[in-house]
Parts: C-alpha cells; sequence; structure tokens
C-alpha cells in the first residue's frame, strides 16, 4: 500500500484515546469462560510521562454478592512518526506480566498481547465514534480456551 506524505501521521492523529490524555469512563459488560454477562464499570487515566504513555485502567466487575476489581497499568511506547504501530506493557498481579502492541487501522485501535510465558494471550480494539467515545471489545485466552471477554463504551469525562 502506498501512502501520501504524513497521511500515515494524519490517520494516527485523528485518534484520541492513548494518543491523547485523559480520563475516560467505561460502561459495558464481561462476559465469563461460560458467555454469563457480568455488567462492567470503571475508568482509564491516560497520562504521557516522558519516557512512556501510562494508561492507568480501574474496573469492577458488578457481581451481586461483591464487586471485583480488576486493576492494569499500562506502559506504552510512545508512536514514532509517522508510524502506525508501538508496543506496550503491563503487570497484572494475577496474570503476571503482558507485552502488547497497538496498530491504528483506520477508525481502529487493534491490541494484541502475551504473558510473559505464554500462557496467556489477548486480542481487543477500540473503535473510535467521536473524539469523545470508543467502543471496546476483546477476549482473553489461556492456551485454546476462552477465558473471558467484553464489551464496553469508553466516554471521555476530562
Amino acid at each position: 500500500m502506498t501512502y501520501l506524505p504524513g497521511e500515515r501521521e494524519d490517520s494516527r492523529m485523528k485518534h484520541t484515546f492513548i494518543l491523547q490524555e485523559g480520563t475516560w469512563q467505561a460502561k459495558g459488560h464481561y462476559f465469563d469462560d461460560q458467555g454469563k454477562a457480568i455488567p462492567i464499570e470503571g475508568s482509564a487515566r491516560i497520562t504521557h510521562l516522558k519516557q512512556f504513555w501510562l494508561n492507568e485502567s480501574r474496573m469492577k466487575l458488578l457481581l451481586e454478592d461483591k464487586p471485583v476489581g480488576i486493576v492494569n497499568d499500562y506502559e506504552i511506547t510512545p508512536f514514532e512518526a509517522g508510524s502506525d504501530t508501538t508496543a506496550w506493557k503491563s503487570f497484572n498481579p494475577s496474570l503476571g506480566h503482558l507485552y502488547g502492541k497497538f496498530a491504528i487501522v483506520g477508525d481502529s485501535i487493534l491490541s494484541i498481547c502475551t504473558s510473559k510465558e505464554g500462557t496467556y494471550t489477548a486480542t481487543e480494539y477500540l473503535m473510535k465514534v467521536t473524539d469523545d467515545h470508543y467502543k471496546n471489545r476483546g477476549a482473553f485466552f489461556k492456551g485454546d480456551q476462552k477465558v473471558s471477554s467484553w464489551e464496553v463504551e469508553l466516554k471521555k469525562i476530562e
């Protein structure tokens, strides 16, 4: 595919999630390995630091008996000029270290990741609806088995 000068960067800069600082409210559904839908809500705060961008994600599964928190802090390598891909890493107390990549494809940000040992993998996408609204869909696997999936709406709140 041939790009005009600056076209790839212009496409990348159209995105507001991750590429701009801000706080996003998340609401939607988490699906367990049996497909049972559980309401989920939380937030993602994006901060651009000197060496990396930080995505502080705090989600809560709204189980009937008691909510369960999910915490992930992602360190994102800033996109290089003209590039539509970059790497990220995170640490989750339950899963250990996760290593991933983002790729920008038109109206979407795609993400794939794997755990350090390769036991876990995940894929997700963030589709831009407006500058302040993204749809997030994804699935998490242990080997060949789906552990969970989700459908979440992200809305910028600051």
